[in-house]
């Protein structure tokens, strides 16, 4: 098999066929890593005959789609459209009618209003998903003027009834409070469904799906009459063990999953006890997606299934349950009442989620929530169980060595398919979209850059053996703007880390907020001032993966350091370096605090951010109450409480320390009179 046929397939499909290490040597893609990544894309290329094959598929598809994408104004190339009348008729999405004009060189004039709209064409229709020039911006939303906000764990914060996981009704509370303070935004880490029969699979960014939510994050508080949920907890016989929970300094999840699913079910019994709830549930029920019915289904199946180790992943369940079909069906009518308690399920936690962003707007703030929006999700998840055509199969998603990572990472997670994307006019795309934008007035992009290409490496193989797979950027963009104009939502995007030049500067022209943490914005002469930090831009005091800025000031995330003294001088010296910066930039003066002197340093560093020119501010709540503590810890599993930290205040009294209070004025004044 002659590899220059090979590698001008995996070109053709997008693959990059080399790229560039962290020593700037160029590494060739090798023959077996590009069959693989083929053959997961659903093209085969173990011989010549495949190869020509697959290359030819690949030409017919390009030739043949009914879906194309454009901007406001911007003319329509139509593939595969030989020969066009001189007039195309179109219908827009709100029901008008148009009249589209075919241009000297074959396209077609564009639409003046965004939309999906439907193009009627010799044979047959085209849907044109016609997008703004850009995404909406916070600086659209607030009359061009900057504002801040706030990031929060949604697990870390207390309320009543979380049976000691953080749920909506903590974010509620503190996007009060946040809004009483002045705040216009406040970022949540993701709620995107997990494993409701596997407690033990908490991190929030290893999803089963992400078109649903994690029913932990529902509080019935937010949702039912208090009497009602009174009977449900006594129903329960949860009493005291709910108050145990809740009053743990770190989260057990196996416990409070189990307390709050007892918890639910009991409403759920007594549900026909409120008629108005019942009425609400019975609609939301009615209304159900096939998507919504098929993850309550694989969930039941799951939880049937994943007791035994050698059946936790649906690929090794029987043959007739590995997809959704008349097997499962049947299954879920033989278990009606725990199918449909896995729709109120959904239905309460949309319920919560939807209260807690009134509870933000109603106050004042201008976003409110800002979801996140997890990169990938689990291969052995919902997703990939009842759409295993859209999904990655046989390759998860990682990175290249780097600095930081010499052997590259796999993150055991698989995304979209470019192919299988396309091959469905990109609806899986729009349809996460949708369902992140519902009840939130934005969305953080995990990793934006897998908008435009993933590192991908086949199964079984090292990450050093994967791979770019290219991503039709352009057209991810375009949707994205579509729904953040249809739900005049902002965007930001995670873009930290090495990027291809310019990338920061395109997703600007997007519409798209990157990202830029205040001790990753150094040079060789130190830390860059506040000046030249970037106005499309949300500026970061520190993310969940760091350390907050008190831990790092005192060092708390140097202990059990095997080279402790070599890493305490390397960190007195940044302390210096961060210390200068903020004397230059005039928001600290005289000597640089010890190392156990935290305060002053948060306190800088807020009015460090609140300098620079970003229209974002976005504080960690780490950073807000001066915390030492670190969400995550990359590359930790069990040797750190990731994902289980809580606040020892509840969330309605996070922001009252009078320490946080006047932390917090310096980014804008309070609301409150």
């Amino acid at each position: 098999m002659a590899d220059g046929l090979l590698e001008d397939l995996a070109t053709r499909a997008g693959i990059a066929i080399s790229w560039r290490d962290q020593t700037g040597s160029d590494r060739r893609v090798s023959p077996d890593s590009l069959r693989a990544i083929l053959a997961a894309l659903g093209l085969p290329a173990g011989d010549d005959a495949e190869l020509r094959q697959s290359r030819m598929r690949v030409e017919t598809e390009a030739r043949t789609r009914d879906f194309v994408t454009a901007r406001v104004g911007q003319s329509i190339d139509l593939p595969d459209v030989t020969t066009l009348p001189e007039e195309v008729e179109a219908t827009c999405e709100d029901g008008a009618r148009c009249v589209l004009q075919r241009m000297e060189d074959g396209r077609l004039s564009g639409f003046a209003t965004p939309g999906y709209h439907r193009l009627h064409l010799p044979g047959g229709d085209c849907t044109a998903a016609v997008a703004p020039d850009r995404c909406v911006t916070f600086a659209d939303l607030n009359q061009d003027a900057p504002g801040w906000g706030l990031a929060a764990q949604v697990y870390s914060l207390r309320s009543a009834c979380d049976c000691g996981a953080g749920d909506f009704g903590g974010v509620a509370a503190l996007g009060r409070a946040a809004a009483r303070r002045g705040a216009d935004f406040l970022a949540i880490s993701p709620v995107h469904a997990l494993f409701g029969a596997a407690p033990d699979h908490y991190s929030p960014y290893s999803p089963s799906t992400r078109l649903f939510f994690n029913p932990l994050a529902a509080n019935p508080t937010l949702v039912f009459p208090e009497d009602l949920i009174r009977r449900a907890i006594a129903k329960a016989g949860l009493a005291a063990r709910m108050e145990a929970l809740s009053s743990a300094p770190l989260i057990d999840w196996p416990a409070a999953h189990a307390a709050k699913r007892a918890l639910f079910r009991a409403l759920f019994d007594l549900l026909p006890k409120s008629k108005p709830m019942s009425d609400a549930f019975r609609r939301f029920r009615d209304g159900a997606s096939e998507l919504l019915k098929d993850f309550a289904l694989f969930e039941l199946l799951h939880r049937a299934h994943c007791a035994d180790s050698a059946t936790w992943e649906w690929r090794r369940w029987p043959k007739a349950l590995g997809r959704p079909g008349e097997a499962a069906r049947k299954f879920a009518a033989a278990n009606a009442a725990d199918f449909e308690f896995e729709i109120f399920l959904q239905w309460l936690v949309a319920e919560s989620y939807s209260a807690a962003q009134r509870a933000c707007r109603d106050g004042g703030m201008r976003a409110g929530l800002i979801a996140d929006l997890a990169i990938g999700i689990d291969p052995a998840g919902a997703h990939a169980w009842a759409r295993p055509d859209e999904v990655l199969q046989g390759l998860s998603i990682g990175a290249p060595p780097d600095y930081y990572s010499a052997e590259g990472q796999d993150w055991g997670l698989t995304g979209f398919s470019p192919r299988g994307l396309a091959a469905k006019n990109f609806a899986p795309f729009i349809d996460i979209l949708r369902a992140n934008l519902r009840h939130s007035g934005g969305l953080r992009i995990d990793h934006v850059m897998g908008l435009s290409r993933l590192w991908l490496i086949p199964e079984g193989a090292g990450a050093l053996d994967g791979a770019y797979v290219a991503y039709p950027a352009e057209t991810l963009f375009r949707l994205t703007a579509l729904e953040s104009w249809r739900h005049r939502a902002l965007i930001i995007g995670e873009d930290l880390g090495t990027l291809p030049m310019g990338f920061a500067d395109a997703l600007a022209g997007q519409g798209v907020a990157g990202m830029q943490v205040l001790r990753f914005e150094r040079d060789s002469n130190g830390f860059r001032p506040p000046v030249g930090w970037r106005a499309q831009a949300a500026a970061l005091t520190s993310t969940h993966d760091m350390i907050s800025t008190a831990g790092w000031w005192k060092g708390a995330d140097l202990e059990g350091e095997p080279d402790r003294q070599r890493v305490e001088d390397i960190r007195a010296w940044d302390r210096g370096l961060l210390w200068a910066a903020f004397q230059q930039a005039g928001v600290a003066s005289g000597e640089r605090p010890a190392p156990e002197d935290a305060g002053p340093v948060v306190d800088a560093a807020l009015d460090f951010v609140a300098r620079t020119p970003c229209a974002m501010k976005l504080i960690a709540m780490e950073d807000a109450v001066a915390s030492d503590v670190q969400p995550n810890v990359p590359g930790t599993t069990v040797e750190k409480p990731n994902w289980r930290h809580r606040f020892a205040t509840p969330a309605e009294s996070l922001l009252d320390d009078a320490a946080t209070r006047a932390r917090l004025q310096r980014l804008g004044p309070p609301r409150e009179t």
